[in-house]
């Protein structure tokens, strides 16, 4: 009786035969095979990377420094009686007080700072540029294919939908607390405003004036505060005949004489510039490097993805396997 071998053509990659192949390897081949669609993508990739760099709208990032104004610290001196506070009406019965820098870091993203930059007609059409038509010296809704899309979307499943208005303070407010970021270090006492823009002078304009509004603003808080206390304590002295409740008041009179000097003077109330604002040399947003090593890596995939499906959808050959027939000839 004698064996002999034949070939006959079974399901590729069968588990156990000494020349299947095993699937990754299968894979590899097949991305092997269509390498062209790998180089493809990855210069799809950085096409379409570089067409986006070409119309992107680059951002310079601007950064101002302040730290807490020395000729303000916000501290009040210990009155001789304990409820003086409650009979001038001043601290509501502590010693304790709030630093002016604490409130200039709030103050930036208040409504009366936006309102006061608002009034400003040529940082308004500055920022909002693309609603301000030149020819009619008025505001203007943009058209906006991002819009309408919005408002069909809105529309279909129902939602609310708000109108346009023109820019105005609660749009400044809005503004301000979308791009401006404040970074503060629990290792030192410098707070860092941050700001970007296309523009980096106007970055640092914009800043600068920031900056100025809410400190003048709180000046002036503390002006007509500190009148309206002074004017108070020194009705209160002509009434009060004890002479240790005099004295008292005395001390609290000075005090506040004091802290409306501080906000008269020219010198930063309540936050002074470390260093002047500064400008990015280059482009902060969008990086060229990082986006194209991106967008290529991408496009690799999607090579990968292609090569993979393309082979699916052709399949393979089946192996040949060899399987023993018996000669009984």
């Amino acid at each position: 009786m004698a064996e002999q071998l034949t070939i006959t053509p079974g399901p590729a990659g069968t588990p156990g035969e000494a020349d299947s192949t095993p699937w990754l390897h299968g894979q590899l081949r097949s991305i092997a095979r269509r390498w062209w669609l790998l180089l493809l993508g990855v210069l799809l990739g950085l096409l379409l990377g570089s067409v986006y760099l070409r119309r992107a709208d680059y951002t310079y990032s601007a950064e101002l420094k302040v730290y807490a104004a020395p000729s303000s610290s916000g501290s009040r001196p210990a009155s001789a009686l304990g409820g003086l506070a409650a009979l001038a009406g001043i601290g509501g019965g502590t010693s304790e007080a709030v630093s002016p820098f604490r409130f200039y870091l709030d103050g930036i993203y208040s409504t009366e700072v936006a309102a006061r930059m608002a009034r400003d007609r040529k940082l308004m059409r500055t920022l909002f540029a693309a609603e301000w038509d030149a020819q009619a010296q008025a505001w203007r809704q943009p058209a906006s294919l991002s819009a309408s899309l919005r408002r069909g979307i809105t529309g279909l499943f129902g939602l609310p939908q708000f109108g346009w208005h023109a820019p105005d303070a609660g749009r400044m407010q809005a503004y301000i607390a979308d791009n401006v970021t404040i970074r503060q270090s629990v290792k030192t006492p410098i707070a860092t405003l941050a700001f970007d823009n296309a523009d980096p002078g106007f970055a640092v304009r914009f800043l600068n004036q920031l900056h100025t509004t809410t400190d003048a603003y709180l000046r002036e808080q503390q002006t007509a505060r500190t009148r309206g206390n002074i004017d108070y304590l020194a009705q209160k002295l002509r009434e009060v005949t004890l002479a240790e409740q005099r004295q008292a008041l005395v001390t609290t009179l000075t005090e506040q004489e004091r802290q409306a000097m501080l906000a008269y003077g020219n010198a930063p109330y309540a936050a002074e510039p470390f260093d002047i604002a500064t400008a990015s040399l280059e482009p902060t947003r969008p990086r060229a490097l990082p986006l194209l090593i991106g967008t290529g890596v991408a496009g690799l995939i999607l090579g990968i993805v292609a090569a993979l499906w393309l082979g699916r959808r052709r399949g393979t050959a089946p192996d040949p396997i060899r399987t023993p027939v018996t000669d009984n000839g």
